[in-house]
């Protein structure tokens, strides 16, 4: 069933179209405008008919084929008029009179609405999918932690799997992260490098391991060797679960550092959702360029 003008409303637009157009060409330009077809316009010749009967036997025909749109575009023009079109021909104390009670009776523009809703739709989908990616997010940490939790507490891994699984671990916290990744390659020398990911300027290298007890400063030596052999803006980060020997520490610290190091609890806190992965990243960075500490502890973050 075809949706009916308010009679009101159809009356408005059918007196307006004598009281703002004296020039039929300006009056076909409003058609045009509104998305009138050439041949529904053409059925009603000037010769013919007066504005008045073109703009109602127009209505009629657009209410009676469902071409809502087309209405509503013509609703929105005449809402947008000031004043008669044809100002030295009219009486524009009338059309300002006929427009205001036109804007009176609908109210606002119907095309301004329209645009109006749609964004709020768009709203109400972007906050549903944002809610949707956060929950799923949550998940995901949850799941990475348990896993974390997992090899710390199982007996049935074997220590080159739980290095093996925390380089995976590591790995798949980046992709949560949406970092630009590299997993586990070898360099043209057969350097065995565990990953390669890229934050804000730099491009760091990773190196994982899951030792009995902290590790020591030749496996710092090492992976720094690994770096020294890349680009100026290549930095390490060193994630070791059981920590670092205090004196592989202060070898590697002070003038111009280029590893970062992460310990299982410095990860632990990522994972368990106490500091953001990049709100670490920019606590270790900063603590190696302001003050050369490569082990600033995390828990300095929530402090």
């Amino acid at each position: 069933m075809a949706k009916r003008i308010n009679f009101a409303l159809k009356e408005a637009m059918v007196s307006l179209s004598g009281a703002c157009f004296w020039y039929w060409n300006s009056f076909y330009s409003f058609l045009d405008s509104s998305g009138v077809p050439k041949e529904l316009k053409n059925r009603y010749p000037r010769e013919s008919f007066n504005k008045y009967d073109v703009m109602r036997n127009v209505l009629d025909h657009l209410e009676d084929t469902n071409q809502t749109a087309v209405i509503n575009n013509i609703i929105s023009n005449f809402f947008k008029l000031g004043n008669a079109v044809d100002r030295d021909a009219l009486d524009e104390k009338k059309a300002k009179q006929l427009l205001s009670e036109f804007k009176a009776l609908i109210g606002s523009d119907p095309i301004e609405d329209e645009i109006e809703n749609r964004k709020r739709q768009q709203s109400r989908s972007n906050y549903k999918s944002s809610i949707d990616e956060t929950k799923s997010k949550k998940k995901k940490l949850e799941e990475l932690n348990s896993l974390f939790i997992s090899l710390v507490t199982g007996n049935e891994v074997t220590p080159h799997e739980r290095g093996y699984k925390l380089e995976k671990l590591f790995c798949d916290l980046l992709l949560f992260n949406e970092l630009d990744y590299s997993p586990s390659y070898k360099t043209l020398d057969g350097e065995q490098i565990d990953g390669h990911f890229k934050f804000e300027k730099f491009d760091y290298l990773v190196e994982c391991k899951w030792e009995k007890g902290a590790i020591k400063q030749k496996d710092l030596s090492i992976f720094d060797g690994k770096i020294k052999g890349k680009a100026q803006s290549t930095r390490g980060v060193f994630l070791a679960a059981n920590g670092f020997d205090e004196n592989a520490i202060q070898k590697f610290s002070g003038d111009a550092p280029r590893i970062i190091l992460i310990t299982g609890d410095d990860l632990a806190m990522v994972l368990n959702g106490q500091v953001l992965f990049y709100d670490a990243m920019k606590a270790k960075v900063e603590a190696i360029v302001r003050y050369g500490d490569i082990n600033f502890s995390l828990r300095r973050v929530t402090l």
